[in-house]
C-alpha cells in the first residue's frame, strides 16, 4: 500500500517560482480582506516560508524568534502586522495598495 503524501507537501511542490509564491501570499490576504480570515493569510505566508526558505532561516534573518515563529503559524498567536511585513520583506516582495 502507498502512503500518500501530506496536502502541505502537494502545497510545497507547486511552489516552485517567486511568481508562484507571491500569488499564493495575495490569495492569502486577499481571503483575509474578504472573509476577515486572518488563518488563511497566516498559512499562505507560513508555506511561502517553507517553499523559500525555512522557519529556522527566517527566524534567524528577521530576529523573531521561531517559538514565536511556530506560535503564529500554529493559530496560537496572531501576528502583528509589523511581524507579517518582516517576514514578506525578508522573502524578497514588497506590499502595495491597490
Amino acid at each position: 500500500m502507498t502512503k500518500s503524501k501530506p496536502f502541505s507537501e502537494y502545497i510545497l511542490s507547486d511552489l516552485k517560482t517567486d511568481e508562484d509564491i507571491k500569488e499564493w501570499i495575495n490569495i492569502g490576504f486577499e481571503e483575509f480582506l474578504q472573509n476577515n480570515d486572518l488563518n488563511a493569510f497566516v498559512k499562505a505566508l507560513e508555506y511561502a516560508v517553507r517553499a523559500k526558505d525555512s522557519i529556522l532561516g527566517i527566524s534567524k534573518k528577521t530576529g523573531i524568534s521561531r517559538s514565536n515563529l511556530y506560535a503564529i503559524f500554529n493559530g496560537e498567536q496572531q501576528p502583528q502586522l509589523a511581524t507579517a511585513l518582516k517576514i514578506i520583506k525578508e522573502l524578497g516582495y514588497t506590499v502595495q495598495v491597490a
